[in-house]
């Protein structure tokens, strides 16, 4: 027999159709905070490394601070370009930008490539998140959003995906919870909770941290995330129990390395990341 509080949950989800692609935009992004005003080497730089992907037919999209300014109208002064791409892309891409002059290398094998046009400006070749959770796979092409970049036609990724990805970036000296939060501002009426539901399974208590502090910071857009998936992930925890088995594991890492070290290097934690994360075990081991 069918719980009558998840019968509840199960209601609301039907009716729930905000991210529906078939309906009306519910919601408009903020209007620009600012103009995108990059040097001309800078955006000669990107579009390099863009066209030379796109001539090659190499399946992208472009994520970062490009994609946080189309979606939100935030701009962001920095200087790289975040590329997502697959893993099995990476090499092949690599190949291809350094045939136009980039110096190239695998920064990282468990998540992230480089590519330098000079010391300044640079391309970011990401396949995973730094914790090896957040791989990139078809379904960041597929329900990718159509965009433009200096005049360049491009995919976007979609706002569930860096969501998902930038999640997992709580350092001391980095936290990139504001941009979900303004992420979900701008776009959270439109998009598709079910799949970002989806995406943090097994680390669903990390999207209801998140989720808590956009309804602290955003006392009057709560309703951007629907009501069915705020009581699902708070009826997980109400019902969630301590693992006794568990007891020396630290997941902490999958957030912070740098301030979680302390509990695996001194007080005999084990890293989640080894133990639980098999891309990570992968590529690190």
């Amino acid at each position: 027999m069918t719980h009558p509080e998840t019968e509840k949950l199960e209601e609301a989800r039907r009716q729930d159709t905000s991210h529906e692609p078939s309906g009306k935009p519910t919601n408009r992004p903020p209007p620009p905070m600012q103009a995108d005003q990059r040097p001309p080497i800078e955006r000669g730089a990107h579009l390099l490394a863009l066209s030379t992907l796109k001539n090659a037919e190499i399946p992208f999209v472009v994520a970062g601070a490009y994609a946080l300014h189309l979606y939100t109208g935030i701009y962001r002064d920095t200087k790289d370009l975040d590329i997502f791409l697959k893993r099995e892309d990476t090499q092949r891409a690599l190949e291809c930008l350094s045939s136009v002059g980039f110096q190239t290398s695998m920064h990282d094998p468990v998540w992230i490539a480089k590519a330098y046009a000079n010391n300044e400006y640079f391309a970011d070749l990401i396949f995973s998140s730094g914790n090896g959770v957040a791989v990139v796979d078809d379904a960041w092409m597929e329900r990718s959003h159509p965009g433009v970049i200096h005049g360049l036609p491009i995919l976007v990724a979609p706002p569930e995906e860096i969501i998902w990805s930038k999640a997992f970036v709580c350092e001391r000296e980095r936290f990139d919870g504001t941009d979900i939060n303004h992420l979900i501002l701008a776009r959270g009426k439109q998009m598709d909770w079910d799949h970002i539901l989806m995406r943090f399974e097994p680390h669903w208590e990390v999207l209801l941290a998140h989720l808590c502090f956009y309804r602290f910071s955003y006392p009057g857009q709560r309703d951007h995330v629907p009501q069915w998936a705020w009581e699902e992930l708070l009826e997980r925890a109400r019902l969630q129990e301590t693992e006794p088995d568990k007891k020396k594991l630290c997941r902490g890492m999958l957030i912070s390395q740098g301030q979680y070290r302390v509990d695996v290097e001194h007080w005999g934690y084990t890293d989640a990341r080894i133990l639980e994360v098999e891309t990570y075990r992968t590529y690190k081991q």
